[in-house]
């Protein structure tokens, strides 16, 4: 069968091929010398040329036709070698042979002109792209000229006389002080442009008069800072005796504990802080003085216990005599130690009570020496710019503030933060869950809880004393250390690598001053950002819970429309209700909804109708923005899961951003829902008998469309406002 449609479909290629091996008889010469590579490129051109005039479909057709008869020429090659070989045999499994071969070359060809036409494709393709990138290239080339041309005729309109930019005196003071010469009044009162001219020349005099004395004030400057240079060159010469004096009373001024220089006792203590402490204190210390007033530092603990750390760090230091002493002391305990350990097993079961007692006790010293903090700690406070209405009274004369104390752990070498609030009082169960300070500082950068290990070496720390890593946040918790986030090390210019790969030892890096002076500032300002923006949405919660907005009132248009629905309440819920209450598992299963964040309910109520809204409220709030859910009771229970109009309410509470509405973003939200209720139920109600809802807002078309869409959107009409469609 192949053989038969290559005679019918290349016959006139049969012609060519005769044509073209005559002409090689004839021209043998010029043959021997083409080379392969022209030969390649003129089949290559050849195929192109064919796959172009063929048709794909009938290739394809070809392609099946093929397949097929290989698979008959196979079946039958099996069933004549399962037969008897003999002569007869072979010679037509021969025969078959060289069919498949044949349909093989076929195959080979087909498979050649389809990768021909694919990439003929493919650069047609991506010349068409090229063009309509080109275009596209030249059309934003042509706004930005017509933009350009815009502005230039812009500024010509725009254009003002530079003497219209003088501030010249009132009129009435212009005749008042200039003279009569310059003033003229006969002309100037009746001819305005005249009386403009006049006016400039007396502005000249003046300024000329001013000039003169401004030169003969910058002689007196002059001379006044010559006397300056060289008073102070004298003072310069001062100091280095002064601070030769200072080096030599020191050790005076430390026994009489007198100190002469602002700040001693401070640059005292800082001296004792360990490293990373003393970075944290140093830096934010400049960036509160340079850039931030409403920033302060403090240390506290206690400044004995610090100096003998100091002391005995400085007798132990590694190399030294000290050190070698106690290491030949510390063997010969451990190999007492054994000794006796070795007694006590030969007397007796009651030894052995004992060993296990002394094992527990000496599990719990290295437990609580691992987990001791430096004896100084330092404390950042951050104090509001701003405070809110509902925080601020008149007997408190300063602004809320977070207070943030950075403890060190020497044997861990990790940082932890605890924070405490300043000159608040908290009122409010809603509202006193967003100022928690155990939730207040979480995912200040996104995935940081502070509650993994931020070194890697502790892990194999709690591993030696059978500590699960995910004790490690309770632990210093139950310390009172707070969390080791990981923005706090940052800001302590700790910084976890492996210094020797072959040895795997982790060690502890400080980065470079110009780093941590990158560093200190946006933390600091995230921090500050998060504290003011949890203060104004303590202030929402509570105006809520509180009932001290007015919810009767939708005026988010500026027209006041009248809400017949009521707040019922505003209460906090836990993370394990939000999830049972089954209405926000969209938000939950792409983890948009977290166990961090803040979660509420409120009720509205409108005679039999009740709306239940769960609503979350990011932990990076008002990055993220609150998110609403829907649970209607009236004539059945409504979900946005079973009800498209609740689905159209969620969506439109959720298209506020907090980042617009960060001081109201709540009462906008809940007064939509209010509002969206409403509509729901006058829209609905007339459907259903008895009538319990009637008409009370202005809308259009109660309905629109194939999905039935409800007017929940606010929309301006004039002087007064509708709903409409979203």
């Amino acid at each position: 069968m192949v053989s038969k449609l290559e005679t019918t479909e290349t016959s006139s290629d049969k012609k060519r091929r005769k044509t073209s091996s005559t002409n090689a008889a004839d021209n043998s010469t010029s043959t021997a010398k083409a080379s392969k590579e022209d030969i390649y490129l003129n089949t290559i051109a050849f195929e192109e040329q064919e796959a172009s005039r063929r048709s794909s479909a009938n290739d394809a057709s070809l392609f099946h036709d093929t397949c097929d008869e290989l698979r008959t020429i196979f079946a039958d090659i099996a069933k004549l070698k399962s037969e008897n070989s003999d002569e007869a045999l072979r010679s037509k499994i021969a025969e078959k042979r060289i069919e498949g071969s044949l349909a093989f070359v076929l195959l080979k060809k087909l498979n050649r002109l389809d990768k021909v036409r694919i990439r003929e494709g493919r650069d047609a393709l991506h010349k068409e792209k090229l063009r309509v990138d080109s275009n596209r290239l030249q059309l934003q080339n042509l706004l930005y000229e017509a933009e350009h041309l815009r502005r230039e005729v812009q500024r010509c309109y725009l254009f003002k006389s530079q003497d219209e930019e003088i501030e010249l005196v009132p009129v009435a003071e212009f005749y008042e002080k200039a003279p009569v010469s310059v003033s003229r009044p006969e002309i100037t009162k009746t001819d305005e442009h005249a009386r403009r001219i006049a006016r400039l020349e007396w502005e000249l005099q003046q300024r000329k008069e001013l000039d003169v004395h401004l030169k003969e004030l910058q002689t007196l400057k002059e001379a006044v800072e010559k006397d300056i240079v060289f008073k102070t060159e004298r003072l310069d010469s001062l100091a280095p005796r002064l601070r030769d004096l200072l080096v030599a009373t020191r050790p005076l001024q430390e026994a009489l504990e007198m100190p002469i220089e602002k700040g001693w006792k401070i640059q005292k203590t800082v001296r004792l802080l360990p490293q990373p402490l003393y970075l944290l204190y140093a830096n934010v210390t400049a960036y509160g003085e340079a850039c931030d007033n409403y920033v302060s530092t403090t240390i506290q603990g206690d400044e004995e216990e610090a100096k003998q750390m100091v002391i005995i760090a400085n007798e132990y230091e590694p190399g030294s005599r000290s050190d070698v002493d106690s290491g030949s002391n510390s063997r010969d305990r451990v190999d007492s130690d054994n000794d006796e350990n070795e007694h006590e097993i030969d007397r007796g079961t009651k030894k052995r009570h004992h060993r296990n007692l002394t094992k527990t006790n000496l599990d719990e010293q290295r437990r609580e020496k691992l987990f001791k903090p430096h004896p100084l700690s330092v404390t950042i406070t951050i104090r509001a710019k701003e405070c809110p209405q509902a925080l601020s009274t008149n007997s408190r004369p300063l602004n809320p503030a977070l207070s943030l104390t950075f403890s060190y752990l020497p044997n861990m070498q990790v940082v932890a933060m605890n924070c405490t609030l300043i000159d608040l009082s908290l009122s409010g169960i809603a509202a006193g869950d967003v100022l928690s300070v155990d939730t207040v500082l979480n995912e200040v950068f996104p995935g940081d809880k502070g509650e993994e290990t931020p070194n890697p070496r502790i892990n194999y720390q709690l591993q030696q004393l059978s500590i699960e890593v995910n004790e490690f946040a309770n632990l210093l918790k139950e310390r009172s250390l707070g969390k080791p986030f990981l923005w706090a090390q940052k800001l302590c210019g700790l910084d976890y690598t492996l210094r020797n790969p072959r040895s795997r030892s982790l060690t502890m890096d400080l980065p470079d001053n110009n780093t941590i002076h990158e560093t200190v500032p946006s933390i600091i300002r995230l921090v500050r950002s998060r504290w003011e923006s949890r203060l104004k949405l303590y202030k929402q919660i509570h105006d809520l819970e509180s009932k001290m907005i007015d919810t009767s009132i939708n005026d988010e248009r500026g027209h006041p429309i009248r809400i017949s629905s009521t707040v019922l309440q505003w209460s906090s819920i836990s993370f394990e209700d939000y999830v049972s209450s089954g209405v926000a598992n969209v938000f939950i299963d792409d983890a948009v909804a977290t166990a961090s964040d803040l979660y509420f309910r409120a009720i509205v109520i409108r005679n039999s109708a009740k709306l239940e809204s769960y609503i979350c409220v990011p932990c990076r709030y008002p990055e993220a923005s609150p998110l609403w859910s829907f649970s209607l009771n009236w004539n059945g229970k409504h979900t946005a899961s079973s009800n498209s109009s609740l689905r159209e309410m969620e969506y439109w509470c959720n298209s506020l951003s907090a980042m617009d509405y960060s001081n109201d973003i709540l009462p906008m939200q809940l007064k939509r829902a209010m509002s969206c209720l409403d509509i729901y139920l006058e829209t609905e109600g007339p459907y259903y008998t008895p009538a319990e809802f009637t008409q009370d807002k202005t809308f259009v078309k109660p309905f629109r469309g194939r999905t039935r869409s409800q007017p929940f959107r606010i929309a301006p009409n004039g002087s007064s406002c509708l709903f409409t469609q979203i």
